[in-house]
């Protein structure tokens, strides 16, 4: 688990693959470093949802987890693809809790 700390830049509608994986994508801005990074983040399936409840501005804290794939690549060449998948948000003390 990595914990990161921004104000969200973007969100994005929520993406439905052809296989019925729902992905929502956001962009955070980290705003502590002297060059500020923005970080492309991802929430999947149940926790879509939850970016319903934030806006472009907010300054938050993302919990999320480094995923990588390996997969064989159109050319013969394994390749890996990353991703960020953030399973909760917190805002000035409110945490936004998954519906069981």
């Amino acid at each position: 688990m990595i914990k990161i700390f921004g104000t969200i830049e973007k969100i994005f509608p929520t993406e439905i693959k052809g296989n019925g994986f729902e992905k929502r994508i956001f962009w955070l801005k980290d705003n502590d470093e002297k060059f500020p990074n923005t970080f492309q983040l991802e929430c999947w399936k149940a926790d879509t949802p939850m970016l319903d409840s934030y806006s472009v501005g907010d300054k938050v804290t993302c919990y999320i987890d480094l995923k990588g794939k390996l997969f064989p690549g159109r050319d013969g060449e394994d390749k890996v693809t990353n991703s960020m998948k953030c399973w909760n948000i917190e805002k000035e003390g409110k945490t936004w809790k998954k519906m069981l």
